[in-house]
């Protein structure tokens, strides 16, 4: 189910996945995650949403990356299906699709927008 949520502090429509994405999967503000994903950038001469710098984030908080899950006939789960069949209850993932990152919580798509269709690549349980 796609749950429309925003958790940026004015409630604006920008380019801020990357931030809306781990700071609500990771429980820490919107505020200290950006400020944290941009010292991390600076450290590594990377723009804060830079995929590098934020899969190193994620890294540095301990979380694995997994593997671009298939189906048995090697196709890719599209967010729909991935909640469906493959999340599980009181499990967050942070998923990652073309441009964009998104939050699976409890099964429920948590995103500005329904990016269902999208297929998935890597992904990170939280």
């Amino acid at each position: 189910m796609f749950i429309k949520y925003n958790n940026n502090p004015k409630n604006k429509k920008t380019g801020d996945c990357v931030i809306r994405a781990i700071s609500f999967a990771t429980k820490n503000s919107w505020e200290n995650t950006y400020r944290a994903l941009a010292e991390l950038g600076i450290k590594n001469c990377l723009i804060l949403n830079d995929t590098n710098n934020w899969r190193k984030y994620l890294k540095i908080l301990g979380y694995e990356q997994q593997k671009m899950p298939r189906k048995a006939d090697n196709t890719r789960y599209t967010v729909h299906e991935f909640c469906n069949q493959l999340a599980k209850k009181n499990v967050t993932y942070i998923i990652k699709v073309a441009n964009h990152i998104t939050v699976v919580k409890d099964k429920d798509l948590y995103d500005t927008w329904d990016c269902s269709n999208k297929s998935v690549g890597n992904y990170w349980i939280i």
